[in-house]
């Protein structure tokens, strides 16, 4: 049977009632930026194991269970490590010829390649990792309600920010509503003698990609009705709109963004001090 709410949580919202979860959500929107950027400044092996005990604490804190961050993450790695082997193999680099392992023509496996593609592949996972613990941490509420606050002032400069914080909380939302419609889908046909578990993988993406059609028919029935039940509720953005819950920032939560910025400069100033 075809079960991908189980291996796709981009999206998903898990309330442990961590300290992480009650953290303000403009907090962790910064702290997710500066682990965003750090990750393209950080070049080297030392820096990302630098940087390791900083995910691993998070996780801790937020108590979300590995076992459910690694299955939703089969699909995600199995794609990197199919686009990281054609990198090793195609590496456009320059390459010194004393590097090279195994080499066919065009195609090599060298040290310098292999280098790239795993600073490459570090830097992926770091940022989807980052990205999918601002998801499974922040609700949907939370999340729209700090964008807004974050980017409040670009409102003088007549940016729609209401506008589009809520296109892109739609968009998120819709991730696991999709995942859902596919497996419904797949569930009425296995009933009708399509199994979808059955066969190779060239086998099953043919299976699956006949459900688009009502896949995205289903999407625009759902984006209809949620627009009509907005202009029911006469729905203006921002205009006049008041709030129910207020985010509010405590010092430990200054203090976290302090540790996490220091933490960060140590891992990319290190090991360039260290020579790594």
């Amino acid at each position: 049977m075809l079960e991908l709410q189980r291996n796709v949580i981009f999206g998903q919202f898990i309330d442990t009632g961590s300290w992480i979860h009650r953290m303000d959500a403009r907090i962790k929107l910064t702290i997710t930026f500066v682990l965003t950027v750090a990750s393209f400044l950080i070049d080297s092996f030392v820096g990302f194991a630098l940087i390791f005990p900083l995910l691993v604490l998070i996780h801790l804190i937020a108590r979300v269970p590995l076992s459910y961050v690694l299955r939703g993450s089969r699909l995600f790695l199995g794609f990197l490590a199919f686009i990281l082997f054609f990198q090793v193999l195609f590496y456009p680099g320059e390459a010194p010829e004393s590097s090279y392992l195994w080499r066919w023509g065009f195609l090599s496996v060298s040290t310098v390649g292999l280098y790239t593609a795993g600073i490459l592949g570090l830097r992926v996972i770091f940022l989807y990792y980052v990205t999918t613990m601002l998801m499974l941490t922040t609700s949907l509420v939370d999340l729209t309600n700090g964008l807004e606050l974050i980017f409040r002032p670009l409102q003088k400069l007549r940016v729609p920010v209401n506008e589009l914080v809520l296109v892109f909380v739609i968009a998120i939302k819709f991730v696991p509503i999709f995942v859902g419609e596919v497996e419904r889908l797949a569930r009425a046909q296995t009933a009708r003698g399509v199994p979808f578990d059955e066969g190779g993988a060239l086998t099953r993406a043919r299976r699956i990609g006949r459900l688009l059609v009502p896949i995205f028919i289903s999407g625009f029935t759902r984006a209809d009705l949620l627009t009509t039940a907005m202009n029911t509720r006469s729905y203006r953005g921002g205009r006049r709109r008041t709030k129910f819950r207020r985010l509010h920032a405590t010092i430990s939560d200054w203090l976290i963004l302090l540790l996490v910025i220091a933490w960060v400069l140590l891992a990319w100033q290190l090991p360039d001090r260290l020579g790594a």
